[in-house]
């Protein structure tokens, strides 16, 4: 039988015999209740460098899964590991799977069965795995692999034989099949090529296999085509090296020409006093194979970032070989599993598109011509939020605050500034990751209004602007005035944080602009929440004085929005509201029906209020 037909056969016979994950579907369809995955499987499975070191197929399934069904909270578990065989998968299945109350178990072994295990004990191992998923009330889907290049060790012939077998336990189990080993080998058929393209080696897929595999289940588990093919690499490419700026470590650089001189003074711009050594990656006069060889010291350098930048006029003779060597240029370029630094691919203006294609299969990010070197690093800096480490001076601690870069940040350009202050019992995340409508509310009015979005830990999660969190955010203003061209300082935040922002503007009104405070209290002399916390952070009695607002409300003669709830019983409204009346550039909005919160409307209100205020002359 022609090859193309015994494909076309084998797809027909899947859907044919494949059972449905019906619960599961159910629990998608309904969106009523979380929905656990399991993918447990070898190094095809894992995150590996093959697919780039941050995800592979289970982490793209949940991405697929997500797209079919918006409203549903999914969850999926990648438990993949290096070498692994169905023996050790069902030695491992209690830790690794059953562990974390599965609703759906996908299975996927048999690369390196194929030269370790029978294909009768193959069979028997993931039997037992399918009982013991079954009896922990999880469904099963089982999925075939890849298909490969032929070798010795891994004949082709022998891979269908385990693939078949894996087809035939799916019916008679009555479980879903999704048979990845036929939608590989149907664009086998179809274009060599195309197929080659999806394999990083020569039996591990690429991203780009990864999603097909991801595609193939999800269509199992939901009987629904969805394509992953337009799915970006993942953000935040330079990770790595952003934290260790961020906190003031060294930072070690491997980087071909031109980006050897280019990277140090670049950086260096967004961080004045980074250490920055780098080692230059000769290219000139070097071929492919030459630069594939050098690129297997790289591992053992351990470097925080490394920048690939192959000449575009380099190639070989067919485009497997070139496939082959730039691959693998990009795989001895990684950490062998999870990234541990971070890998950025440059291409030059001559770059073919077949690199410009490898490069995205490899699930990399890439600095293309027009862009700049510089540029390209001011634009991750503003789609990543930069968590910042500062040496206190008050007393040589360790503190943090968040950065967030408005949209089109232009670092010659002076910028107004937004710091965010969270509530009691939360960090500095809260203002730049919380769903909730004062912080997407502040967010969005900082990115229209291009301000450079801050949210400091301000010392404590239950500081209620004390001493050490008044001197450091006067540190922070102060770092941040010397990293950016800095026009205004408004100062916002919520409960506590909405307290703290009228308190740190009350005592250095010369610094703000305008203030924002959700669901604040004026009087902290007269307010009895939170004692021990606020006695703590403040350190005396006359501190509570010092640092009601209401005592000292003209000194507030800056723009001033507030909010209260008359229902609020977590900082009741009274002094606030009292507060209000003494001000007179302010913007009072008060629901008697609400509680301890404000909607993301009032909350884009009270703040476009302070910018429109402040502006005026």
């Amino acid at each position: 039988m022609p090859r193309c037909l015994l494909i076309l056969s084998l797809l027909i016979a899947s859907v044919l015999h494949a059972a449905t994950p019906d619960k599961t579907r159910q629990f998608l369809t309904e969106a009523k209740e979380p929905v656990r995955i399991v993918c447990i499987g070898d190094s095809i499975t894992g995150v590996y460098y093959h697919s780039g070191g941050m995800r592979a197929y289970p982490e793209m399934l949940q991405i697929a899964l997500q797209k079919l069904h918006p409203k549903a909270k999914v969850t999926v578990r990648n438990a993949g590991i290096s070498g692994d065989t169905s023996k050790g998968g069902l030695a491992r299945l209690e830790r690794d799977v059953l562990a974390h109350k599965p609703h759906l178990v996908t299975i996927m072994f048999g690369m390196n069965d194929l030269v370790r295990v029978p294909v009768a004990d193959f069979v028997a191992n993931t039997k037992q795995i399918i009982q013991r998923c079954r009896d922990a009330g999880a469904e099963v889907v089982l999925c075939t692999q890849n298909s490969i290049l032929n070798s010795p060790s891994r004949p082709v012939a022998k891979l269908a034989e385990y693939s078949q077998a894996i087809r035939d336990l799916a019916k008679a189990e009555s479980l879903g099949l999704a048979d990845c080993h036929a939608a590989f080998e149907a664009l086998h058929a179809k274009d060599v090529v195309a197929w080659n393209f999806l394999l990083s080696d020569a039996i591990h897929p690429n991203m780009d296999g990864h999603k097909l595999f991801a595609e193939t289940i999800a269509k199992t588990i939901t009987g629904q085509e969805v394509t992953l093919r337009d799915e970006p690499p993942p953000p935040n490419p330079l990770a790595h090296t952003f934290k260790l700026l961020g906190e003031g470590k060294p930072l070690t650089v491997l980087a071909m020409p031109p980006y050897d001189q280019q990277i140090e003074p670049a950086l260096k711009k967004q961080h004045p006093k980074a250490q920055i050594a780098v080692k230059p990656w000769p290219t000139a006069g070097k071929t492919l194979a030459e630069l594939e060889t050098a690129a297997k010291a790289v591992r053992a350098m351990k470097p925080n970032l490394v920048l690939i930048a192959v000449p575009g006029h380099l190639t070989e003779k067919t485009p497997q070989a070139f496939h082959q060597r730039y691959a693998w240029i990009m795989n001895w370029s990684l950490s062998f599993g999870p990234q541990e630094w971070d890998v950025v691919v440059a291409l030059p203006p001559d770059a073919g598109d077949l690199a410009s294609r490898l490069v995205k299969a490899q699930d990399l990010s890439v600095i293309a011509p027009p862009d700049s070197l510089e540029k390209w690093l001011w634009a991750q800096k503003v789609a990543n939020p930069q968590d910042i480490v500062f040496r206190a001076q008050l007393d040589q601690t360790e503190q943090r605050y968040v950065e967030r870069l408005p949209p089109g940040f232009e670092p010659e350009k002076p910028h107004d500034v937004l710091i965010a202050l969270h509530g009691h019992g939360s960090d500095r995340w809260q203002f730049i990751n919380d769903l909730r409508g004062e912080c997407r509310g502040l967010r969005d009015v900082a990115a229209k209004h291009g301000l450079i979005f801050i949210s400091p830990d301000y010392r404590a999660k239950t500081s209620w602007m004390g001493p050490a969190a008044e001197a450091d955010t006067l540190q922070i203003i102060e770092d941040v005035k010397k990293r950016h061209r800095v026009n205004r300082v408004f100062i916002a935040g919520g409960s506590m944080g909405g307290t703290s922002a009228l308190i740190f503007a009350t005592l250095h009104p010369e610094l703000i602009a305008g203030v924002c405070a959700l669901n604040p209290t004026a009087n902290l002399v007269e307010y009895a929440g939170f004692k021990d916390a606020i006695d703590t952070s403040y350190g005396s009695a006359d501190e509570r004085e010092k640092r009601s607002p209401e005592l000292h409300a003209d000194r507030l003669t800056m723009p001033v929005a507030l909010t209260t709830g008359g229902q609020d019983t977590v900082v009741p409204p009274a002094s606030t509201l009292r507060l209000a009346k003494k001000l007179s550039r302010v913007l009072s909005i008060h629901h008697e029906a609400v509680a301890h919160s404000t909607s993301y409307d009032d909350t884009v209100k009270a703040m476009e209020f302070v910018l429109r205020e402040a502006a005026k002359p």
